[in-house]
């Protein structure tokens, strides 16, 4: 069995467990629904299979798997690996708000159910939890690294905001450039991976250059898989993905290959000005995407940042371990998905 498969089968429960412990930890007094609503949104509620709603926990597995690769006492990070996947799940909860999005794992979103206002307020509760788990880290890391990230746990979602501005702002903004949408990718995206990568080391207590590097593999790992997404969001298999191909066409997306295709081809950008948009338009315009090649920069610049990635690695990780191991196979399975 790949080494990633038998560390996610020990360390997910491990994850999941900890996050309701903490959760359900807390004092919410009169307003007992507030909790109820995390819950729901966390995945944990009756309405469909186990864990079906909560996502693939991602974050907190790559602060372990970073910890690990120094330290293979894991205990001291399981702090920090709950406060990034809390701080995740609130920048979701007013994501889907702010992008008026209905479902979330083929269930109503939060403010669906219970409305913006009061999902705008279940986000923030979770926001003041995720800082609260950081701040453990006090216990089994000690006062300094507890500070350290609670600090650093800020910078991050102020750098989150301001790519969650540019992706509101593109909505309307006639003149998005690539170097302006890598930008909003860089906060909105890498910027909380990059974030959990570097708390694996500070939790194992490394030195500020190799945290650094970690941050750097997280920052294009982070790049790549949006770039990735933005791929299959017009070339994907709609059998795999789940989705029609080209639905970001018809969306009106400004994803990287409709930007590349709106600054470098004319014909295309009178197509993409069309306010409706009829399937043969859509057709047309992945075809002129093609020809311009919107197709063959997008894949590049994945393989470019890809690239990147695994050299951080190979750079941290001259002698391997398990955890190391794993952090390689899941680079390689989040760059090179299909869906």
């Amino acid at each position: 069995m790949p080494v990633l498969r038998e560390l996610q089968q020990e360390l997910l429960p491990v994850i999941e467990g900890h996050l309701r412990t903490f959760l359900s930890g807390m004092d919410y007094g009169q307003s007992a629904e507030l909790g109820d609503m995390l819950t729901y949104h966390m995945g944990w509620d009756s309405t469909g299979p186990e864990n079906a709603a909560g996502g693939k926990r991602i974050r907190p597995l790559l602060t372990l798997l970073c910890h690990g690769a120094f330290n293979s006492d894991l205990e001291p990070a399981i702090p920090a690996a709950i406060a990034v996947e809390l701080l995740h799940n609130f920048t979701l909860i007013h994501d889907d708000v702010q992008d008026n999005s209905p479902l979330r794992h083929n269930r109503p979103t939060l403010w669906k159910k219970w409305g913006p206002a009061q999902a705008i307020n279940a986000g923030d509760a979770l926001f003041s939890i995720a800082q609260t788990a950081m701040l453990s880290l006090e216990k089994t890391c000690g006062t300094e690294i507890a500070l350290q990230a609670a600090k650093q746990l800020n910078a991050v979602c102020l750098h989150l905001t301001r790519g969650q501005y540019l992706d509101i702002a593109f909505e309307t903004a006639p003149d998005v450039t690539v170097e302006t949408y890598l930008d909003m990718v860089e906060g909105k995206t890498a910027a909380l991976i990059a974030f959990a990568a570097s708390l694996g080391g500070l939790t194992a207590k490394q030195e500020l250059p190799i945290r650094d590097r970690l941050s750097d593999f997280g920052n294009r790992l982070g790049l790549a898989f949006q770039i990735q997404d933005d791929l299959l969001g017009i070339w994907g298999d709609p059998e795999v993905t789940g989705k029609s191909a080209v639905s970001d066409l018809l969306t009106h997306k400004k994803s990287l290959p409709v930007l590349f295709g709106l600054e470098n081809s004319p014909e295309f950008f009178s197509v993409w000005s069309y306010e409706h948009l009829t399937d043969s338009d859509v057709q047309a315009l992945a075809a002129l995407l093609e020809a311009c090649g919107a197709r063959d920069y997008v894949t590049r610049t994945a393989n470019q940042y890809t690239d990147q990635a695994f050299q951080a690695l190979d750079e941290l990780f001259p002698r391997q371990n398990r955890y190391s191991d794993a952090l390689y196979e899941l680079t390689g399975q989040l760059l090179n998905r299909s869906a």
